[in-house]
């Protein structure tokens, strides 16, 4: 069977703390199966999971995920277990207290006082200076800026409210880990990170699944996407409390991606619909200048989205985002890594498409 070639591949990646660890096996899984991206695309801890795919050689790529993912570990209790409340609880306290190693620590006490005046970039209850350390060390930012490999991150501008995109192929941005830092300064745990004259927010506050940088790309081209999700906006509904605010994080940082993949889809097919009736046109139609102004609105391009999307692991709660505790964060790994390897055995991308149709998404079947 003929494989049609993509000249494009793109890693989009979702925000959700500590849950990230799903996307670095994914990652192992693509990158065993000879998968490379051209282009990453990231927000909060997915910012810093494309950062540290675009800032290493291929080589080393898989060596830097694991480095950042055992610096912010935090050790587990004796007494820990999936099913253990009292131990969830006291893990959650500890971080919230302590802070994670590598990553953030707590400002102090006077932090907490909400009605302190100072200055912007101290608004937040804990410092991620550790994290610049952090990346730093991990990051080899001379090879993100020279953009062998596409990097786009997403902040928020405080002062307008609007989606900032940091990118290392537009001419007027080299990407430093303060970039990294603005796209996951989340509020209120972390305070707004300054570049030049402006300040940022984590973007997942504005969209927490960047699918549309690379939809909207102007570019056009074939383009096999995988994104990887970490909050599904699908499960059961609560019958505690507890799993009511669980369920109220899935939906709000899950950022309606089912109806923008729908939405972008029929649109997708509809620019392409367009080329198709124009070469059906006669030579005076086609020069008409409404009818040229018309199918220019259309494309060519055929794009692929693997779309995987975490599932939630037994006796999580609404703090699971900030759940560093070695276990869970190596379980995560362990189920990015055990769904990506499906998506490149199943290759669902490889079978052509039909004439007509410009996008087309794959869901993994449950297992």
């Amino acid at each position: 069977m003929a494989t049609r070639r993509l000249p494009q591949t793109v890693y989009v990646f979702q925000g959700g703390g500590a849950l990230g660890a799903y996307q670095a096996g994914v990652a192992e899984a693509l990158d065993a199966g000879g998968i490379a991206p051209d282009w990453l695309v990231g927000t909060s801890i997915g910012a810093i999971n494309a950062t540290l795919i675009a800032g290493n050689a291929p080589a080393d790529r898989l060596a830097a995920l694991r480095e950042f993912w055992s610096r912010v570990t935090r050790p587990g209790l004796p007494m820990s277990g999936p099913a253990n409340p009292f131990s969830a609880g006291l893990q959650t306290w500890q971080t919230l207290v302590g802070g994670v190693p590598g990553f953030f620590k707590p400002r102090g006490p006077l932090a907490w006082d909400l009605n302190r005046q100072a200055p912007l970039t101290e608004l937040g209850f804990y410092d991620t200076t550790p994290l610049a350390a952090t990346l730093n060390e991990l990051v080899d930012f001379d090879l993100v800026a020279s953009g062998d490999t596409r990097l786009t991150l997403c902040a928020v501008n405080v002062r307008s409210g609007e989606l900032e995109l940091f990118d290392n192929r537009d001419g007027s941005t080299r990407i430093a880990a303060e970039h990294v830092m603005a796209s996951g300064a989340l509020p209120p745990g972390f305070a707004p990170v300054r570049i030049g004259r402006e300040a940022y927010w984590d973007g997942g506050i504005y969209s927490n699944t960047p699918l549309d940088v690379v939809l909207d790309d102007s570019e056009r081209r074939d383009t096999l996407c995988f994104m990887v999700d970490l909050w599904d906006a699908s499960e059961a509904a609560p019958r505690t409390m507890a799993q009511a605010l669980t369920r109220y994080k899935d939906i709000q940082y899950a950022s309606r991606i089912c109806e923008h993949l729908d939405d972008h889809e029929r649109l997708q097919n509809l620019r392409r619909a367009l080329r198709l009736v124009g070469r059906q046109l006669g030579a005076k139609a086609a020069a008409d200048p409404a009818v040229k102004a018309l199918l220019a609105l259309g494309c060519d391009s055929r794009i692929d989205v693997e779309h995987l999307v975490m599932q939630a692991q037994p006796g999580e709660d609404s703090w699971r985002d900030i759940d560093f505790t070695a276990a869970r964060l190596q379980a995560r790994w362990d189920a990015g890594l055990r769904d990506g390897r499906r998506v490149v055995k199943r290759a669902a991308w490889r079978e052509p498409p039909g004439d007509n149709v410009g996008m087309r998404v794959h869901s993994l079947p449950e297992n």
